[in-house]
């Protein structure tokens, strides 16, 4: 095992005196059940129950005496709890709904005990099922698949982590940086992925296993649908939307299908809701305040790279390529950014989007932009260490603010570049690997009152 991100929110979580009932969200094998495990051991006593065991869902008879249910819990896993803080784990939470009702009054009535629940189809079986979690009651932390920080830390990599702590990244340190990345790039996020890599080094095993969660997802769709169409319209979509990722799509007859836009976008919405899809939906403005344009088409991300690869059948050119630039076209490095910034996006503060132009016979298109301290960040993905930012510098020209971000197979550094308007900004050029890291470059930034 090795630590994920997410255990110092928890323990954030853990120290508050406002603390509530929490959720923890994310698709099927990101490592839900193993980041409560390790957490678990800074608990004097720590109690783990799977609703999907008859035996452990049986437990949830009554979900508003806690006390009785307590120690019901207690008498049934045989747990002796001392003086010491408990952790009580409730996993697959959606298949009780008493269970879920517990959680308000295990907040309310038991505010000593650390409570945790957790499901990955949750939000698609309380819409089924038409079953609430207790509002006000509880809180939420979103899991995504390890990032290229985390897959450093699965691989031992401690000097490169800490050198990345580093505001700038060191020069000579960039061989390292990319070749790791790399490597991370090839397999993916996925825990069992990155171990079965690092341990084996076989990329038939790691796609083995990519399959194998790929079905699994699969599977899944009846226990998304609500009736047998529409799960047939789920699989097609998790089939083909890693074909599609980073596409501004569209949802009539998406992936070359015959099914109908309001079909498809009702699909999709369910999909998002198990966290293996997002929706990057574009804004049409660069100032705040500002809201997506729902209506227009957004930009396509799935749960991992490593699906987009095996779905698109381009690993044999991370063997063969000289640069991330050069594989399917860039789709496949824009994808990891935005899967990097997918993954800081809770915990840093910001919100992610995209942005296209809002002007007729004009496809100016800018891949992300994130909300940060009052500002519209537009960010480029360029595939190779040069490149023209018409997008971008339309963008900055109707700005407020004049600092931009490229990220890109390069070093890390910044230059002052002008629109074609004569407007000057900051532009950082950030290299790939160091995506996790760029809030730290942008208050750097402030430092100097850009």
């Amino acid at each position: 095992m090795f630590k994920r991100q997410i255990i110092s929110e928890l323990q954030q979580w853990a120290k508050s005196p406002y603390r509530k009932s929490l959720v923890l969200r994310g698709a099927r094998q990101v490592g839900k059940t193993t980041a409560m495990r390790m957490f678990g051991q800074e608990f004097d006593s720590f109690i783990e129950l799977n609703l999907e065991e008859p035996e452990d869902r049986a437990i949830f008879v009554d979900g508003t005496d806690v006390h009785s249910l307590y120690n019901l819990i207690l008498l049934r896993k045989d747990i002796h709890p001392q003086n010491g803080p408990v952790l009580l784990f409730i996993d697959e939470i959606q298949h009780s709904s008493e269970a879920l009702l517990s959680l308000r009054y295990f907040y309310e009535k038991m505010p000593e005990l650390y409570v945790v629940a957790a499901g990955s189809l949750l939000d698609v079986y309380l819409r089924r099922n038409r079953l609430e979690v207790p509002v006000g009651r509880v809180e939420y932390l979103w899991m995504s698949p390890c990032n290229f920080e985390e897959y450093l830390e699965a691989a031992g990599q401690d000097k490169l982590l800490s050198l990345m702590g580093e505001v700038p990244f060191p020069n000579w340190a960039y061989p390292v940086l990319r070749e790791q990345f790399m490597n991370y790039a090839l397999v993916g996020g996925m825990p069992e992925v990155i171990r079965v890599w690092l341990e084996t080094r076989n990329i038939m095993e790691v796609r083995r296993i990519l399959d194998n969660i790929m079905q699994t997802y699969q599977d899944d769709a009846v226990k998304y649908a609500v009736n047998a169409d529409q799960a047939s319209v789920l699989r097609h979509l998790i089939d083909t939307a890693p074909t599609q990722a980073t596409k501004l799509i569209s949802f009539e007859h998406f992936g070359d299908s015959d099914f109908r836009a309001q079909t498809v976008k009702n699909a999709f919405t369910l999909l998002e809701q198990s966290t293996l899809v997002k929706l990057v939906h574009p804004f049409t403005s660069t100032q705040l305040p500002s809201l997506p344009k729902l209506g227009k088409r957004p930009k396509l991300l799935f749960l991992d790279t490593g699906f987009v690869n095996i779905k698109a059948n381009i690993h044999d050119q991370y063997f063969t390529a000289q640069g991330l630039h050069s594989i399917y076209k860039g789709v496949a490095m824009e994808h990891l950014v935005g899967q990097q910034l997918l993954s800081i996006a809770t915990s840093q503060g910001f919100k992610l989007g995209t942005w296209v132009r809002n002007a007729r016979n004009s496809s100016a298109e800018v891949d992300f932009v994130i909300i940060w301290q009052g500002r519209m960040i537009p960010i480029e993905v360029k595939a190779g260490k040069v490149g023209k930012l018409k997008s971008l510098q339309l963008f900055m020209d109707e700005s407020e603010h004049d600092i931009a971000v490229r990220i890109y197979d390069g070093l890390t550094n910044w230059e002052i570049h002008s629109t074609p308007t004569g407007k000057s900004f900051h532009l950082l050029n950030l290299n790939l690997g160091l995506c996790t890291k760029l809030l730290s470059y942008l208050v750097d930034a402030e430092k100097h009152n850009w």
